[in-house]
């Protein structure tokens, strides 16, 4: 009774039954409260009632035993259902309940590990699996978990303290009643640790009684403090009882300063009001214990009390009643109040202000809080060692300069992105470069071997021209990659001159302006190579016997850089193979990696990105683009319009002429009508027999035959000539020799078959 919840609890069941028969006073049953201080005893607690957690499994048990029902409205610990009995009866709220709307607030503000800082007993360590469990579903990781004792002094906080200010991780998730929250916060503050770079979260049972803390411990230690509790919806009956209780407390005290009222008593108020009501509708009257008789020929008090005769039918009537409560909807769900919708609170000023809401349903809805950071540098760490390799070609990436201190300048496309992503981050990061190198400035190893480092922990970070595989990401994370990238070949390309022959008729210059020059590479088949047993190249060099080789292979960054010096010699050519691309290497676990990925994604896509590109991969040489003579000298349709239209028009002119002669030749056809009875159709048909008609006089038809003499002596040749009949049809062809010497220049008949004229 020295506690303010069980105080608080004490005059809220008073009140409850106060009121309750007030209101019903034609109910034939009564509850008579006996009140006793179990002094924060757990035997006590067995004949008080349990007021903690710690105080609960004891009273269950018992409770299971002489089948009384045993009701909190305080004992939160989600451990206490795994004593299956019953007759436990939680009319308050189960810790794990809450533990979804702290997953979803950590998740919304991107943070991506978390320690949990909670008392040492059965109220703390009761929510951890189920808290581990749901920021696990949200990819948030626990490091570390810090374990306050009960009764902790001063000292073993401060060095409870100590220890998380040397730990990378800024968020921490507070469980535990305010007595020793408010110590703990103390102490923090006198730390710095209620910085900026901090982030505190608490669960409800601080949330739920900050109300009753020290005005002070809230306004100079806790703000900035993110919280979550039930969310009470606002009544008339509600606002009524708070003023009522006020004044029932001040008539006890005039000099009580405790007059917050907050969700533990509305739970007890409710509780009480649940039991009156199932009490009456079970109809019981006299509530006795049945004696049982002991095993033990030395029964002790404990083992010597009876069974009650009411409490299984008592407990079923329980478990059906529903109302509408102060503290909500009273409904038990397997022993339990149904989970509720929770606010989000920011501790500003003296004060809890709401500034959000999660529900089973929607999930959160939160305003934006001031922006915290959640991860920094530890105080007692030192610089971030950012790792960078040492290149052999293609310093574009990546440059170290050694001094004559043996200090090191760091340049390159890489060290520049990452310098920029890192500074895109809302929290400072200090980070130095050490390069992957052996005491002579030579490079340590393989690329396999510079991200293995990172897992070993010789650095913090791997930054180059590093490509994303699949064997890597075995034993170090990779943020997204900030260049895309993929495998394609080289070869060494020659010259020709590509075109058609639709210009023999050109002049020759003419022609050489129109003809196409193609680069054609030498090796164009990844198959070749394999059945022509050719060396390759890979970007560590090597060459064949014959001091070269056939292709090279590397990704697409390595081959601009390349082709750009020697785009006249090499070309780029068959199919590309996906990688991954360029990312930087942290290790396993590292809260940096989303946070850099994040940035990532921010970056390439503004023009800084662009801008460093062109700083570093700026093409210097005057190489010309093969695709530029493609795209102004290749030929087409438009390149002959002038030839198209001289034909048309020399054509159309070639026609007009024909018409013209045809007609001028067979004028009198079309003047035959005058003197004759011929019909315009029957002159149309005979015009086209004409048109028709073959022009013997043509050179295609005059055929010269060879004439041979009976001795087989060749004679002389004759003309075949066809004369054409007045008729209007054609006449049988017959063919005559002129002045042949055997027929001394008289004409005589040849044979008129076809194929004398084959």
């Amino acid at each position: 009774m020295d506690d303010y919840v069980g105080k608080m609890g004490l005059n809220c069941i008073t009140m409850a039954l106060s009121d309750f028969y007030t209101k019903h006073g034609q109910y034939q049953t009564r509850l008579v409260l006996t009140k006793r201080d179990s002094k924060k005893d757990v035997v006590g607690a067995a004949a008080a009632g349990p007021l903690s957690s710690m105080q609960t499994p004891f009273m269950i048990h018992l409770g299971n035993k002489s089948q009384v029902q045993i009701i909190t409205f305080s004992a939160t610990s989600p451990s206490l259902l795994s004593i299956q009995s019953p007759y436990f009866v939680r009319a308050a709220l189960d810790d794990s309940s809450q533990v979804k709307a702290i997953a979803a607030i950590v998740k919304a503000y991107g943070w991506r590990e978390v320690v949990p800082i909670y008392v040492d007993n059965e109220f703390g360590h009761g929510i951890m699996p189920f808290l581990a469990d749901n920021l696990e579903k949200v990819n948030v990781r626990i490091p570390y978990r810090s374990v306050i004792p009960s009764f902790a002094t001063d000292d073993q906080i401060v060095a409870e303290l100590y220890k998380l200010m040397t730990n990378q991780t800024r968020v921490f998730i507070v469980h535990m009643r305010t007595t020793l929250g408010s110590r703990l916060f103390t102490k923090a503050k006198l730390l710095g640790m209620m910085s900026e770079d901090y982030v505190w979260i608490i669960t409800d049972g601080m949330t739920n009684e900050l109300s009753s803390m020290d005005h002070s411990v809230i306004e100079e230690d806790m703000q900035g403090v993110i919280g979550v509790r039930p969310h009470i919806l606002k009544s008339e009956e509600l606002h009524k009882f708070k003023v009522k209780y006020k004044k029932e407390i001040q008539q006890q005290n005039p000099t009580n300063h405790d007059l917050d009222l907050n969700i533990f008593g509305l739970w007890a108020y409710d509780s009480a009001i649940a039991l009156a009501m199932a009490v009456e509708k079970a109809r019981i009257r006299n509530a006795t214990f049945l004696k049982k008789a002991s095993d033990s020929t030395t029964p002790t008090d404990l083992e010597g009390f009876g069974v009650s005769d009411i409490g299984t039918e008592l407990i079923q009537v329980l478990s059906s009643i529903t109302f509408r409560g102060l503290a909500g909807e009273f409904k038990l769900v397997e022993g339990q109040l149904e989970s509720p919708p929770y606010q989000i609170i920011n501790v500003i000023g003296a004060g809890a202000r709401v500034v959000g809401y999660w529900t089973k349903d929607n999930g959160i809805a939160i305003e934006k809080i001031h922006p915290r950071v959640g991860w920094v540098i530890p105080t007692k760490g030192k610089k971030l060692r950012i790792g960078v390799p040492v290149k052999l070609r293609f310093f574009e990436f990546m440059h170290i300069t050694w001094n004559s201190d043996n200090s090191t300048k760091v340049e390159g496309y890489c060290k520049e992105v990452f310098d920029m992503v890192v500074e895109a981050r809302p929290y400072g990061v200090q980070y130095e470069y050490v390069p992957f190198a052996t005491s002579d400035h030579k490079r340590a190893g393989s690329y396999d071997e510079f991200v293995y480092a990172v897992s070993q922990g010789d650095f913090d970070a791997a930054v180059g021209d590093v490509t994303i595989v699949a064997n890597r990401s075995q034993y170090v994370d990779f943020t997204l990659p900030y260049t895309e990238s993929v495998v394609s070949m080289v070869s060494a390309d020659h010259m020709v001159h590509g075109g058609s022959d639709t210009t023999q008729s050109y002049t020759a210059s003419l022609t050489s302006m129109l003809t196409v020059q193609e680069l054609k590479p030498t090796i164009t088949d990844v198959n070749e190579l394999i059945r022509s047993k050719e060396t390759v190249g890979y970007h560590n060099g090597k060459g064949s016997a014959k001091g070269g080789i056939s292709a090279a292979f590397d990704e697409i960054p390595y081959v601009k850089l390349f082709l750009a010096k020697y785009c006249s010699k090499y070309i780029m050519v068959g199919p590309t193979y996906k990688t991954d691309g360029f990312g930087f290497a942290f290790p396993i676990g590292s809260p940096l990696v989303p946070d850099i990925s994040r940035a990532i994604l921010n970056v390439t896509e503004g023009k800084q990105m662009m801008e460093i590109e062109n700083k570093w991969f700026k093409n210097d040489t005057k190489c010309a683009d093969t695709s530029d003579y493609s795209s102004s000298n290749s030929l087409g349709i438009e390149s002959f319009w002038g030839l198209f239209m001289i034909a048309g028009i020399a054509g159309v002119i070639a026609l007009i002429i024909y018409v013209i002669s045809f007609l001028y030749e067979n004028w009198h056809v079309v003047r035959r009508g005058s003197d004759s009875e011929m019909t315009l159709k029957s002159k149309s048909l005979e015009l086209l027999q004409r048109f028709n008609s073959k022009d013997i006089t043509c050179h295609t038809f005059n055929k010269y035959e060879r004439r041979v003499n009976h001795n087989g002596s060749e004679c002389g040749c004759a003309r075949t000539v066809m004369e054409p009949s007045d008729e209007y049809f054609h006449p049988s062809p017959s063919t005559f020799s002129q002045n042949s010497p055997g027929n001394n220049g008289q004409p005589s008949p040849i044979s008129s078959s076809p194929e004398a004229h084959s």
